[in-house]
């Protein structure tokens, strides 16, 4: 029920006057969450893609949307801490958030499945799921079996710059391990930084849903040291 999309802007407008000097930025693997960490990293993700087209197209009501996209969440940090790896970048403050799956380990199995199920009950009780279940499947169809690491999600807070760090994170373990890197994205301004990132395209813009957004994929080999 969920794509990998990009909220975290890599690229910025350089400011006319020297900005203030930002305090620095630490990089830690999460592996346990206290309540109030699960909810400060909730809250940074869901006001990230609150605007994303996937989610608006699904959710066109702004209450609703708010309400699926933060219990979406709990339910990804929830499988993600256990079966996958998060990545966070904090500076005094949750700054951004990296969601990624080792091989293997994405899409979910059955029994991953059944272990979420009550927050997925949640979610069919605050809205119908139908479309974001068909972009599900579509994206399913041409996911490669290749085993890869699935990129799933990357968010930064406005005005904190960390995507291009938490994003080198990655393609750091994914190069030390020789495995390729998989993602999709509903944001076309993305393709290009991918791009730069050595990403190649996959699908050129297909439809989730018809008339849905357009989702593009794409595939970063390993780099040799």
């Amino acid at each position: 029920m969920h794509q990998v999309l990009e909220r975290a802007p890599l690229l910025e407008r350089a400011p006319l006057t020297a900005p203030p000097k930002r305090a620095s930025v630490e990089l830690r693997r999460v592996t346990t969450f206290l309540p109030s960490e699960l909810e400060e990293a909730n809250a940074l993700l869901t006001a990230a893609f609150d605007d994303s087209p996937l989610l608006r197209a699904a959710f066109p009501e702004p209450a609703t949307r708010r309400k699926i996209v933060s219990i979406m969440f709990t339910t990804i940090l929830d499988d993600a801490v256990r079966f996958g790896r998060i990545e966070a970048a904090r500076n005094g403050r949750l700054a951004g958030l990296l969601i990624w799956y080792p091989p293997g380990l994405y899409p979910l199995s059955p029994a991953r499945t059944m272990r979420l199920m009550q927050h997925y009950a949640r979610m069919v009780a605050a809205s119908p799921l139908a479309k974001l279940a068909r972009a599900q499947f579509r994206l399913d169809r041409v996911r490669p079996r290749e085993p890869h690491c699935h990129a799933y999600f990357l968010a930064g807070r406005p005005g904190e710059q960390i995507g291009d760090t938490l994003a080198r994170r990655l393609l750091a373990v994914a190069d030390e391990t020789e495995r390729p890197i998989y993602l999709e994205t509903q944001e076309c301004r993305c393709v290009n930084l991918y791009s730069r990132l050595g990403f190649r395209m996959l699908q050129n813009g297909i439809e989730t849903w018809p008339g849905g957004p357009t989702t593009w994929t794409m595939w970063r080999e390993p780099r040799q040291a």
